[in-house]
């Protein structure tokens, strides 16, 4: 018997939050997003674990699912997230030339002048 379970993130700007889904996309962490503008919540496929995204950018997002997956999958999410946001916000004359993870989870990211 599994719970549902809801964890609230610090979460609140939606474009990174898409490229980090992206990421995690890309990389194969995730097979299916759905995105639903009008009840602006998105709905994520992970190995055959639903995962719901609820929330706004006024008061942050929330991860909904499975007890046993979803605390694995926000602190990935969170991850991804941050990075994300570090590389929008680099300055101009910096830039991400390589970009690993390591089997502990951990991203390094190689910056450029």
């Amino acid at each position: 018997m599994s719970f549902y379970m809801c964890i609230k993130t610090e979460i609140k700007n939606r474009i990174y939050l898409k490229s980090a889904l992206a990421e995690l996309h890309k990389r194969g962490e995730i097979q299916k997003i759905e995105e639903n503008e009008k009840k602006k919540k998105i709905v994520i496929d992970r190995d055959g674990d639903e995962l719901v995204i609820t929330g706004d950018e006024e008061k942050g997002f929330e991860v909904g699912g499975d007890a046993t997956v979803v605390k694995a999958f926000t602190d990935r999410l969170k991850q991804a997230y941050a990075v994300e946001s570090i590389k929008d916000n680099l300055p101009l004359d910096l830039e991400v030339v390589e970009e690993t993870e390591s089997a502990t989870g951990e991203i390094h990211i190689l910056l450029k002048d």
